[in-house]
């Protein structure tokens, strides 16, 4: 081969590794980009995440016995108070008349009782008997007026609350029906006595009505005592709104002079000490949880800090969230860490329900789900291979692999969608 042919030859090898090379480059730089991670083997804490708020552990509510008004108010929002202390004093004009009616009303009962006693038929029909139902009537009229005012206070109540006021409705309802009870024998006992003078069931009827009264007198009684508004424990004291915002986004509280009525707390005494966080835990999760389980706190207000907790109870009344959903109140106990934890701070909480310890990891994102089978695609050199899983236990982040994959492998992390088995990609 003459020297003109060699020379040729090799520069055409040349060019074809060239072009060779070139076409292979091609094809890497149009390769896409991915992010990878390791396989890892760790203790896989398995969450349940829920927001919530930073209320008392410790609080009572405190209540008017009846609608009125606000006379003087004795202490200031936020302000620190004792056990017994006066809080608020009502207008007590509306519970001192409902004395004098009720004691009206025992004096009647007693004069029908009276007249019975003096066997004297014309006085027992046109006198007695009439005293008789007059003082049922009042007693029933103030115990029907109590049982109606609490029963709108439970129906307006909100759930969590409403099982620490079923007790009390009991009771109202229960000296609802007795004193309609009462009246109904002094109406029987006017109507016999009209007929004849049936001495006997016109003294069961008396007697019957003089402890209806003395009942209606015992609650009126009760109800002007009441009108002094006390703390009922030591703590901070907390003005609540009376009623909705004001056009201006006001919101009125306690004042002299304010509207109060049963089924709203005009305040609240809270004890500080102790703090819980109160979340909402999506009803798909609450039978995950349990008492005595650890949780992190995280506040709006401490973006760079966290805070250790313990799940204290788990409420049975379900809530509607702001989004409708239905979710299930968890209380946990929150270690403020020295921090100044203020009531009603906004975070989320993060409960471990379960661990699973020397679990094989990757990023939950690194998981493609298809047809019910889950996959990952294994990054070798700068080609992936397409390799189905079996996954246990998952969290917001990571999940565990029980089957497909080594410690150490490395794992393609996004554009799972964009990837075949066997391409070539380049790792970021």
């Amino acid at each position: 081969m003459s020297r003109g042919k060699i020379i040729a030859a090799v520069v055409t090898l040349v060019v074809v590794g060239a072009v060779v090379a070139g076409v292979a480059l091609s094809a890497q730089s149009g390769a896409p980009v991915v992010t990878v991670a390791k396989a890892t083997t760790e203790t896989l804490g398995v969450i349940v995440t829920a927001s919530g708020k930073v209320e008392a552990a410790a609080k009572s509510d405190v209540y008017p016995p009846g609608p009125g008004t606000l006379q003087t108010i004795e202490t200031t929002d936020g302000a620190t108070v004792k056990a017994g202390e006066v809080i608020a004093i009502m207008d007590t004009a509306p519970f001192e008349l409902q004395v004098q009616q009720a004691y009206a009303g025992v004096k009647g009962a007693y004069a029908q009782l009276e007249a019975v006693n003096n066997g004297v038929p014309a006085a027992i029909d046109k006198s007695g008997a009439s005293a008789g139902v007059n003082a049922a009537n009042s007693s029933y009229s103030a115990a029907h007026q109590a049982y109606s005012g609490f029963l709108a206070a439970y129906n307006a109540a909100p759930a969590p609350v409403k099982p620490s006021m079923e007790a009390t409705l009991t009771q109202f309802k229960i000296a609802n029906d007795q004193a309609y009870a009462a009246l109904l024998k002094a109406k029987a006992g006017q109507s016999q006595l009209s007929k004849a003078a049936k001495i006997a069931a016109a003294k069961a009827s008396a007697n019957a009505s003089i402890n209806s009264a003395n009942y209606a007198l015992r609650v009126a009684k009760s109800s002007l005592s009441k009108a002094t508004l006390t703390a009922p424990m030591d703590g901070i004291v907390i003005f609540n709104a009376l009623g909705v915002p004001g056009a201006d986004g006001s919101v009125a509280k306690a004042a002299p002079g304010a509207a109060v009525a049963p089924q709203a707390a005009p305040f609240t005494v809270v004890r500080l000490g102790e703090i819980n966080f109160n979340a909402q835990v999506d009803e798909a999760d609450v039978d995950k949880i349990k008492s005595g389980m650890k949780a992190k706190i995280s506040l709006d207000a401490f973006s760079s800090d966290t805070f250790d907790g313990t799940v204290e109870a788990i409420r049975s009344t379900a809530i509607q969230t702001t989004t409708g959903g239905i979710a299930f109140p968890v209380l946990v106990k929150i270690d403020p860490k020295a921090k100044d934890l203020l009531l009603g701070m906004s975070g989320s909480v993060d409960i471990q329900v379960s661990a699973v310890p020397d679990a094989l990891t990757v990023p939950i994102e690194a998981i493609l789900d298809e047809s019910g089978k889950k996959f990952v695609f294994v990054v070798e050199a700068t080609k992936v291979r397409k390799v189905e899983v079996t996954t246990g236990s998952l969290t917001d982040t990571r999940a565990q692999i029980i089957k497909g994959l080594k410690e150490g492998d490395t794992v393609a992390t996004d554009k799972l969608s964009e990837l075949k088995d066997g391409a070539s990609v380049r790792v970021q």
